[in-house]
């Protein structure tokens, strides 16, 4: 039956671990916090080593409004610096990608070393060393960056757990694929959602929300193991699922994947999903492999980024089946990346602004395939993170 005001607004009848306050989803003041606690505190995927294959290759992004260049230095290793001028703080590089064996700035021309990130001229500096301030004070601001599976990360805190320590074996079923063989990113794209960035994670753990996509109706939930699949669960709120064999014949137009451009340690028609904390999902369908991954804009507003990743070497008739496996569902036209975008477009515009007040996260199905274990966990570590309850956020901890 339905409810009236006072009973849409009661707190829902289900243990307190079991929903949220879709005020998180909305607060200005908790999209701040969240950058502070979460984004400036912890290790964040920034991008694949293949992006930088050669010395001086740079990407630039940003992690918590900390404008950042990701470089690969001369020596081969890959290093993170502040994307901004000592100087006069001015935006160093402005292109997403590029190779320069100097970092220029626009503005006064001071230069920087790629490599270590050293101030390497000033014009006129003689100015500058009467009152005491040399090149070797104004170097950039580095951050501690590590590889691990290729996955690049950064974290601003110098305090920081090592990365190991923070993954932990969350990536345990992903080793074989993403660790025996050269891996390079084939297709990048990213898209400005209308949504908060929880919302876009929440997609790659929230199983039950299958059911939208036809493809995967036809191809996954028809199956018997599909629903036996086991999530498992990682400290620091990382979670996975365990595979299962898709049947892509079912689907009209559609075949079974071809075996000869399987992915090491895992099927062609084989699909399995782990998701690192704060925002990292690392899709593995068989033949080719999707990471999403986000910036946060504002409480509303998220720039997701999808990047597709295939082993390095690939014939171009093998390359060609893999983009071809890649496009037809995740693509930007595919069949379910539009829905999935569409969905988290309409959940903000009726969430956010309190007229919707709960999520609920209460399905229990001893921890297998639409069990929400994986979304309570990852909502346990942004309480510890944040200092509030998701079910009442507004209240400290």
């Amino acid at each position: 039956m339905s409810r009236n005001n006072d009973e849409y607004y009661r707190k829902p009848p289900v243990p307190e671990t079991h929903y949220i306050d879709n005020r998180i989803y909305w607060d200005q003041g908790i999209f701040d916090e969240e950058q502070e606690k979460i984004f400036s505190k912890i290790w964040k995927f920034v991008c694949h080593e293949s992006e930088l294959p050669e010395p001086y290759d740079f990407r630039t992004t940003t992690l918590a409004g900390t404008p950042l260049i990701v470089t690969r230095g001369a020596d081969g290793e890959i290093r993170t610096f502040i994307n901004a001028c000592s100087h006069r703080g001015v935006e160093i590089v402005r292109r997403p990608r590029g190779n320069a064996k100097s970092l220029e700035c626009i503005f006064h021309r001071w230069t920087y070393d790629p490599t270590t990130g050293e101030c390497t001229g000033i014009p006129r500096k003689e100015a500058f060393e009467k009152t005491g301030l040399q090149m070797k004070d104004c170097g950039l601001q580095e951050f501690k960056t590590g590889v691990y599976l290729g996955l690049v990360f950064v974290t601003l805190n110098d305090n920081a757990e090592p990365l190991e320590e923070f993954i932990g074996d969350s990536l345990e079923m992903h080793k074989e694929t993403l660790g025996t063989k050269p891996m390079e990113v084939f297709d990048f794209y990213e898209q400005v959602l209308p949504t908060n960035w929880k919302s876009w994670q929440e997609t790659n753990m929230d199983l039950y929300h299958e059911f939208m996509h036809l493809a995967n109706r036809k191809t996954g939930l028809t199956q018997n193991d599909y629903y036996e699949r086991k999530w498992h669960v990682y400290p620091n709120g990382h979670a996975g699922v365990d595979l299962y064999k898709a049947r892509y014949d079912k689907y009209k137009g559609w075949t079974a994947r071809d075996e000869s451009v399987s992915l090491p340690g895992i099927s062609p028609n084989e699909f399995q999903i782990v998701n690192l904390y704060p925002d990292l999902a690392i899709n593995a369908r068989g033949t080719v492999i999707r990471i999403d991954s986000q910036i946060p804009l504002g409480p509303d507003k998220t720039l997701v980024q999808y990047r597709g990743l295939a082993v390095k070497g690939d014939t171009p008739e093998e390359r060609a089946q893999r983009v071809n496996d890649y496009t037809v569902i995740w693509g930007p036209f595919g069949t379910n990346l539009a829905e999935d975008t569409l969905a988290v477009s309409l959940q903000a515009r009726a969430v956010h602004g309190g007229q919707v007040p709960y999520t609920y996260w209460s399905r229990e199905e001893d921890g297998l395939t639409h069990d929400d274990v994986g979304l309570r966990t990852y909502y346990r570590e942004w309480e510890r993170l944040m200092g509030r309850p998701a079910n009442a956020p507004m209240n400290r901890g």
